[in-house]
């Protein structure tokens, strides 16, 4: 690694399992097979010389099987918003480049990865709310997902529930909500009413901080 990096602010993903996603648990995912995504805002950061503050972007991904058996794929989406070396300090860190070996859930999952697509420059438009679990992204015409909480089948009332991951890759407490995508990059993603989970995004080169 030659490179130094930080990024601060939020982040929620949206795939396939039933709520919760029993792969948090080293269990097999609800299908027996991975579909996924993952948006992030960077609220304050740096790649280097690199000033990340404001940055977005988004992960798909999926796999045959469970993520561990690999022969997966995977495309970015960087903003257009963003300046040229802004996107290619996001792709870096995205790829698992100038990263200690295993210490983001973004180098394990390139590990995994039998293709990656080359990345997409779209118009970002992105809300994290951890609060609320409501969250909103839109990448031109390539993907939309919205999240919602999850609903109590007998009251209707919102369901709050956390999952704590205190060695977590990706997260070490993510709020649980209620995802939808719909995305046609070079695979399709869509998902309806599936596990979300909403987070603080907080990495470095070495992974999450203590």
């Amino acid at each position: 690694m030659n490179i130094n990096w930080h990024i601060k602010g939020k982040q929620f993903g949206n795939c396939n399992c039933n709520y919760g996603c029993p792969c948090q648990f080293n269990a097999l995912p609800t299908d027996n097979y991975c579909h996924g995504m993952g948006a992030f805002l960077v609220e304050e950061g740096f790649f280097g010389k690199v000033d990340l503050k404001g940055v977005k972007s988004v992960f798909m991904a999926k796999w045959p099987g469970p993520i561990h058996e690999g022969k997966g794929q995977m495309q970015i989406i960087l903003d257009s918003n963003s300046t040229e070396e802004q996107q290619s300090a996001m792709q870096s860190i995205m790829y698992g480049k100038e990263t200690a070996p295993m210490a983001t859930a973004f180098s394990m999952y390139v590990s995994t990865m039998e293709t990656i697509h080359d990345p997409l420059i779209k118009n970002i438009q992105l809300e994290i709310n951890l609060d609320s679990r409501i969250c909103n992204l839109k990448a031109e015409e390539i993907i939309s997902t919205s999240t919602k909480p999850i609903s109590n089948p007998v009251t209707g009332e919102a369901h709050r529930a956390k999952i704590v991951l205190p060695k977590g890759l990706e997260f070490r407490e993510a709020e649980m909500g209620s995802g939808s995508t719909k995305g046609k990059g070079a695979f399709e993603t869509n998902f309806n009413e599936t596990y979300a989970g909403i987070a603080i995004l907080n990495l470095t080169h070495k992974g999450i901080p203590e």
